[in-house]
């Protein structure tokens, strides 16, 4: 499972990798979403959403952090328009939190990423 877990989070963040540098030239209007983080190789996997110590465990274990927007029912992968720091480290504080993330959202081949400037807890 850990492997097969690892496995899952390496081809993902390749998918992530290429998504983001592809799409950034693209411009989009900023949107809010409200909703929640989730580890996306577990959410995917098993379709269930996880604990606020699964996702953790699971991102200090290297696996992204997603976020699911709970009114469109849509898991998007988290980038940061900056490349000198890491998704995971911005979002851990806010694991186990109903949030609002704000960026601008870019989506090929069926991969949905949401470049993030802001986040917060949600009051909605």
């Amino acid at each position: 499972m850990v492997i097969q877990s690892a496995i899952g989070g390496a081809i993902l963040l390749v998918v992530v990798l290429q998504s983001t540098s592809i799409c950034v030239a693209q411009t989009r209007k900023d949107v809010t979403l409200h909703g929640e983080l989730v580890d996306i190789v577990g959410f995917v996997s098993s379709g269930a959403k996880q604990d606020a110590d699964a996702v953790s465990k699971s991102a200090k274990a290297g696996n992204p952090i997603g976020f699911y927007d709970t009114k469109a029912r849509k898991v998007y992968v988290v980038g940061l328009p900056q490349v000198n720091r890491g998704a995971n480290e911005t979002l851990m504080p806010y694991v186990g939190l109903r949030v609002f993330i704000t960026g601008k959202i870019y989506t090929k081949n069926g991969v949905s990423v949401i470049l993030m400037h802001d986040i917060g807890k949600s009051i909605k």
